[in-house]
């Protein structure tokens, strides 16, 4: 039966399910590491700057960049989880780093005034935001004049087997809204579509570059526990059937078998990193 989707429902779901996963999200996050280094480098924060990241998680990159902006610099994460911004500002305070500030804050709606950043960045935020296009015009309206932003997002599905191994085959059994629309992980993942997005909010001298990296699992225990219990994939697999759940995973487990050598399994996982001026 089709459901209606609505933007408030999409916030409490995203809000909800984020909490709910945030304490076992550390070993994914670990994986995303070469791409949030990458980002970390193309945003190029540098002392005194004042840096605000978007969907920050539980504090990265925000944490990694607090230290290059000191001193007399700062950066604020922002992050729909109550529970993501609290594990954050925690890791903040035990590693000295007051500079470091978190705020539960809707990214599509941001309560910051108008040209308070140098620079912005997300790191995979973009795809999970309840309103993409707001998130964009936001970041702009609070970046200064020629501020920066820097942001990854994954690419289509076919090019993160990473993810796609689970999320597939969840979509064959994913029912669409009244108007047949099924969200994905991947929108605006298409070449230039990103850099496309941000012109539209304002955005100049948009840029996109593509990264890939390995991944590895042990094994498909490994794999599945990593992406059921620490991202809201999990959530949504649990609002299935028994016989969907079931029916996933067997489907998820080919895929990996398929995908495995000698030392384990190794998943593509490619990304776009974009980066544009206000």
């Amino acid at each position: 039966m089709p459901w209606t989707y609505t933007e408030d429902s999409y916030r409490e779901y995203t809000r909800t399910s984020w909490n709910q996963s945030a304490d076992s999200y550390g070993r994914f996050m670990e994986l995303l590491l070469p791409f949030r280094t990458a980002l970390v480098d193309a945003v190029a924060a540098r002392q005194g700057e004042s840096i605000l990241d978007l969907g920050t998680g539980p504090g990265e990159p925000a944490l990694t960049i607090a230290s290059s902006v000191a001193p007399g610099g700062r950066v604020l994460g922002v992050d729909l989880s109550e529970r993501m911004v609290a594990l954050a500002s925690a890791t903040a305070r035990s590693r000295g780093l007051p500079n470091a500030e978190f705020r539960a804050m809707d990214s599509s709606r941001l309560d910051l005034p108008d040209g308070q950043f140098d620079a912005v960045v997300s790191n995979f935020g973009f795809q999970i935001f309840t309103d993409p296009e707001a998130a964009a015009r936001e970041a702009h309206r609070v970046l200064r004049p020629h501020g920066r932003i820097a942001v990854t997002i994954w690419a289509r599905g076919d090019r993160v087997p990473f993810l796609d191994a689970l999320i597939a085959p969840m979509l064959q059994h994913a029912e669409p809204d009244e108007n047949g629309y099924i969200p994905t992980p991947y929108e605006i993942g298409g070449p230039g579509e990103m850099v496309g997005f941000l012109g539209a909010a304002g955005f100049r001298e948009g840029l996109e570059a593509t990264l890939s990296h390995t991944v590895h699992f042990p094994n498909a225990d490994a794999y599945l526990d990593t992406l059921l219990r620490g991202t809201p994939i999990g959530h949504s697999l649990s609002e299935e059937s028994p016989v969907v759940q079931a029916e996933v995973l067997a489907a998820a487990r080919r895929t990996l078998a398929a995908a495995t050598g000698p030392t384990g399994i190794d998943l593509r996982a490619e990304c776009l990193l974009v980066t544009a001026r206000a």
